[in-house]
C-alpha cells in the first residue's frame, strides 16, 4: 500500500511540473487516473474497518427485491442486515445483474452477494454462511403442452430449455446433455418465451418464478416440476480483506436470529 501511495504522489508532483501540452496532459492524467484505480481495487476492496459492509444483490423476488410494491426487501435482505446488526455491523447492499455481482465478488469489490448457491466453481473464490434457507428449483412448461410426465432435465434431449445466464442451474442442464439451450438475460424475458411458445420449458428456481406469473397473471398457465430442493447461503468474498472474519460474525449474528424466533417472524411477512 505504501509503494502504491508514494507512485500516486510522485504522479501528482509531476503534473504539477508537466509542460501543460494536450498530449502531455491527456497522458499524465492517464496515468493518475490508473493509479486511483489500483489504489482501490489493488488494495482488495471494501475492507471491514467501520462497521460495515457492502454486499452485492440481484433482483430476485421475494429473496431480493429493490422496489417491491410491499415496500418489502425480500427475505434474504431482511436475513442478512438483521445478522449484521446483531453483531453491530451495518450493511450497504447493491443491485446489479447477476454475472456482474458475482463478478465484483470474484475480484473483491464488495465484500459478497447477498445469497447464492453452493457449486465447485464458486469454492474458489467464496466463503459459504451457514445455510440461510432451501431454494426450489424445476421445470416450468405450459399446461397445454402436456410435459407433466417429465421428471428429471436429463429427458429434456432436444426440446428447447431456457435458464438465466450465470445461474449455476446452467451447468446443470450442460451435465445432462440438453441440446437446444437458450441462455436469457433475467427471468421476465425467461418467461416472456415461454409464454409464447417460444421454449418447450424455462428452468429456473420456483419462488421467483411464480412471484412473476402471479404478478402477470399467468399461474394458470404454467406447470412446474420440482427438480432439486438445496440449501443456499450468504457469499462471501475470498479476495476482500477480513472476510474471513465477516463471515464469522455473520454467522454468530445468523444463528442468534434463528434461535430467537426472528428468522421465523421474517419470513412469516412473505407468506
Amino acid at each position: 500500500m505504501h509503494s502504491i501511495t508514494a507512485s500516486l504522489q510522485k504522479n501528482i508532483e509531476d503534473d504539477l511540473n508537466l509542460n501543460f501540452s494536450t498530449e502531455g496532459f491527456v497522458t499524465h492524467l492517464t496515468k493518475l487516473l490508473a493509479g486511483f484505480v489500483v489504489l482501490y481495487f489493488g488494495a482488495g476492496g471494501p475492507a471491514l474497518g467501520d462497521g460495515s459492509a457492502v454486499f452485492a444483490c440481484n433482483e430476485f423476488p421475494p429473496y431480493k427485491m429493490e422496489k417491491s410494491a410491499s415496500g418489502l426487501p425480500g427475505f434474504d435482505v431482511e436475513f442478512l442486515k438483521e445478522s449484521f446488526r446483531r453483531v453491530g455491523i451495518s450493511v450497504d447492499i447493491q443491485y446489479m445483474p447477476w454475472k456482474r455481482a458475482l463478478e465484483q465478488a470474484r475480484k473483491g469489490q464488495v465484500n459478497g452477494v447477498c445469497s447464492c448457491s453452493r457449486t465447485q466453481e464458486r469454492e474458489e473464490y467464496l466463503y459459504f454462511s451457514s445455510p440461510l434457507g432451501k431454494a426450489s428449483s424445476g421445470l416450468f412448461s405450459l399446461i397445454e403442452n402436456n410435459y407433466s410426465s417429465l421428471n428429471t432435465i436429463e429427458e429434456i434431449g432436444s426440446q428447447s430449455v431456457g435458464v438465466i445466464r450465470g445461474y449455476n442451474l446452467l451447468e446443470n442442464l450442460h451435465e445432462a446433455k440438453a441440446k437446444n439451450i437458450y441462455e436469457l438475460s433475467n427471468e421476465r424475458q425467461g418467461l416472456k418465451m415461454l409464454l409464447k411458445g417460444r421454449l418447450d420449458f424455462y428452468y429456473s428456481y420456483e419462488a421467483p418464478t411464480r412471484y412473476y406469473l402471479a404478478k402477470q397473471k399467468h399461474s394458470d398457465k404454467i406447470f412446474y416440476k420440482e427438480t432439486t430442493l438445496k440449501h443456499y447461503y450468504s457469499c462471501f468474498s475470498k479476495a476482500s480483506e477480513g472476510s474471513e472474519k465477516l463471515l464469522e460474525k455473520f454467522n454468530a449474528g445468523l444463528a442468534l436470529i434463528r434461535n430467537d424466533g426472528t428468522y421465523d417472524k421474517i419470513l412469516t411477512k412473505y407468506r
